[in-house]
């Protein structure tokens, strides 16, 4: 998956409030799965791969905002001159 950068400028504290509870939700279906069955009715809990991404593109916001996120940048000089 690649960062999309969706969180880019949210302030710091809103990034981390949000990851505790991201990482809470990824904690919730570890121990007690994705989905469950109630009175024969079957219930399904967030989509795993959907919750490692965000939490994912939360980290990548917050190494952003709190300047520990390093950008690299390669120029590309394969297209010759315009």
């Amino acid at each position: 998956m690649a960062i999309t950068g969706i969180f880019y400028g949210l302030p710091l504290a809103t990034l981390q409030a949000m990851q505790v509870q991201w990482l809470a939700c990824l904690a919730g279906i570890a121990t007690a799965g994705q989905s469950y069955s109630i009175a024969g009715r079957q219930f399904t809990r967030a989509n795993l791969s959907e919750v490692k991404d965000m939490v994912a593109e939360l980290q990548a916001a917050i190494d952003r905002a709190d300047g520990t996120r390093t950008t690299v940048t390669y120029p590309n000089f394969s297209r010759g001159p315009y």
